[in-house]
């Protein structure tokens, strides 16, 4: 199987280079090769990638592959989908029917926009949700899922996308024990096959100073008093410059960032403690059991019940 992995403006390589190193186990099992790696680009020859490595390239397209892995890229929903990439859309939306696209994060939108996923289930990573769904319209999305596989162009949520993406091609290629095998070999994790929006919260903390003073504040007041306009006073700006500063940072509205939040809470503790779910709701200032029930399922897609027995250890 010939494998191109693709290169493009800004584009973060260490997926490519970590689904390589997979099929580089793979092959030296098998003690043949069973799996060829290029790097390919759109114009071809050296290309800068965004951490500053420059890589030498074929032309895509030039060249028969059997698949091609799209990573994501150095962005934000702001330029997640940009007049830049045109070029390099209309190259993957020209290659044969029969050359299958892998795609992972921002790299899930380059692929949508060829047309490829209209009418399918397909996956990304949770800030592009929003985009995702107003920009593809005819896209399945379903964003609790880490990895949607069509058996053709497969897609993945989060920068590690590579390697859901990656275990499942092999497990289909070489059989599920050579992939245990390699996992245990390699000492990869497991991925999950489920993903809900409440495992995305430790990552705001991690995007700006600001952001975590805003996430503070609506971690220790109850849910019963979480006000816009409270918050805004609290960060000594206008509710209007409030909700455009969150959504631009965090990638949600703002009265969705305080429901994330709060529910992440309601996870925590269902993952962390034997805590019944009415003690739990009086505790983080939810109204009644009832209503964090019916709040908590429709953000996680599960119930509190299935969350602490999915995630908890």
């Amino acid at each position: 199987m010939n494998i191109g992995l693709l290169l493009y403006r800004d584009c973060l390589p260490a997926g490519l280079f970590g689904f390589s190193d997979l099929v580089t186990a793979v092959n030296q099992r098998a003690g043949r090769e069973l799996f060829r790696c290029q790097w390919v680009s759109e114009p071809g020859g050296p290309l800068p990638t965004a951490n500053g490595i420059t890589l030498a390239t074929e032309r895509l397209g030039e060249s028969r592959l059997d698949g091609v892995l799209v990573p994501g890229a150095w962005r934000d929903a702001g330029n997640a989908v940009t007049d830049a990439d045109d070029g390099l859309v209309e190259v993957l939306a020209r290659l044969p029917a029969s050359t299958r696209l892998w795609s992972y994060c921002t790299g899930v939108c380059l692929v949508a926009r060829t047309g490829r996923l209209d009418g399918g289930p397909a996956t990304t990573t949770w800030w592009l949700r929003e985009l995702a769904g107003s920009r593809f319209p005819r896209v399945d999305w379903r964003p609790h899922q880490t990895l949607v596989r069509t058996g053709h162009d497969d897609t993945a949520a989060g920068v590690n996308g590579y390697l859901p993406l990656g275990l499942a091609l092999l497990e289909e290629q070489c059989g599920g024990q050579a992939v245990e095998e390699i996992r245990r070999h390699m000492v990869l994790p497991r991925p999950e096959d489920h993903h809900t929006p409440l495992q995305d919260v430790p990552g705001l903390f991690r995007q700006s100073l600001w952001l975590r003073e805003v996430i503070r504040w609506v971690e220790q007041m109850p849910a019963h008093s979480l006000i816009i306009d409270r918050l805004a006073e609290f960060m000594h700006t206008s509710p209007r410059t409030l909700q455009r500063r969150v959504l631009k940072e965090s990638g949600h509205r703002c009265g969705q960032l305080m429901r994330l939040v709060k529910l992440n809470q309601v996870g925590e503790q269902l993952i962390s403690t034997d805590r019944p779910l009415a003690a739990i709701a009086d505790g983080l200032g939810f109204p009644d059991e009832a209503s964090l029930r019916r709040s908590f399922r429709q953000v996680s897609g599960m119930t509190p019940r299935e969350y602490r027995k999915h995630f908890g250890r």
